[in-house]
């Protein structure tokens, strides 16, 4: 089962200098720290303060690129992780001309009947950082998910115990 997430923050690791994307359920009872670059972590700080850049950033672009080709991104979903590395995934629908039955195709394209243009969605899955993906789920108002699997072995690790050491400060000046 895949569990529904919100970026609740984006925090300085006070250690490493890092940025960590705290994401959280709607009941705040699960929390996936995902620790990102500074630049990833910038990205995804400007779509949750609607920072706009006078020019495309790549999520940016990639996003005007999806609308641009009429393909919708559907939503993202963080679905596994090998060590502390996560990996996530796009998932877009695309369309594409419904194929004709083979005993009519051209009969049925020369006429132009009513429905031979219908579109048959295909969903089409690309795989992503997970700061990407965030980044552009922000962009385009999607949802985001994780699996179940990926929150259990996240709790296996003790992240907790050291998110509640943190203090206020380590926030950074930023009120996300």
């Amino acid at each position: 089962m895949n569990i529904p997430l919100k970026v609740d923050a984006v925090v300085a690791d006070p250690n490493s200098g890092a940025q960590i994307v705290i994401l959280k359920d709607e009941q705040n009872l699960e929390l996936l720290p995902i620790w990102v670059g500074m630049g990833e972590g910038n990205a995804i700080r400007f779509a949750l303060e609607g920072i706009t850049s006078p020019r495309p950033l790549t999520h940016d672009l990639l996003k005007d690129f999806l609308n641009h080709l009429k393909i919708p991104l559907e939503k993202i979903l963080i679905h596994s992780i090998s060590g502390t590395t996560y990996y996530a995934s796009l998932h877009l629908i695309q369309t594409r001309p419904a194929a004709t039955t083979a005993a009519q195709p051209d009969e049925a394209v020369a006429e132009n009947k009513p429905g031979d243009l219908s579109e048959e969605p295909e969903e089409l899955t690309v795989d992503a950082r997970p700061s990407d993906a965030i980044a552009l789920a922000l962009r385009m108002g999607v949802p985001i998910y994780v699996t179940e699997d990926v929150l259990r072995k996240k709790g296996a690790e003790n992240l907790d115990a050291w998110l509640e050491k943190l203090k206020p400060k380590d926030f950074g000046p930023y009120d996300v």
